[in-house]
């Protein structure tokens, strides 16, 4: 699977929390900011609310793809159950089998891969000094 492919051909197999593929409309006249995350992750904890409280301000569509550290991470109840209590009311859709990881070429979390309205990679950080350069490539949009 190509970067393209992610935002024309979400694979359908891949469970979604708090809008499902259908509700989402490609192609779009914005970009899409995609966060990698995990429940287990404590960077990725601290760093969640910063990065919800900052889309606010951006003319970009922020998916968050959910990366299971653990077998248990891979039920959409546990999952959904975290976003809930955390208040993620972001689309999330859980890459159960890494697919969008490797396709994204991911290597830690939290990450961040910002993709044209055409699926091509324009960025990619990690972590939170990288949350704080994409903002900034963001708003040079």
């Amino acid at each position: 699977m190509k970067a393209e492919q992610i935002i024309n051909e979400w694979p359908s197999h891949l469970p979604w929390l708090n809008q499902s593929q259908s509700d989402l409309i490609f192609p779009s006249d914005s970009y899409y900011l995609l966060y990698f995350w995990s429940m287990s992750c404590p960077n990725c904890q601290q760093l969640t609310d910063q990065v919800l409280q900052d889309k606010k301000g951006m003319n970009v569509k922020v998916i968050g793809v959910h990366v299971p550290y653990i077998e248990e991470e891979k039920s959409v109840e546990v999952v959904s159950t975290y976003a809930l209590d955390r208040g993620i009311t972001i689309p999330i859709v859980l890459d159960q089998n890494y697919e969008i990881v490797t396709t994204c070429h991911v290597k830690g979390i939290p990450s961040f891969c910002l993709l044209s309205q055409y699926g091509q990679i324009v960025a990619k950080t990690m972590g939170d000094v990288g949350w704080g350069k994409m903002v900034k490539k963001i708003k040079g949009l």
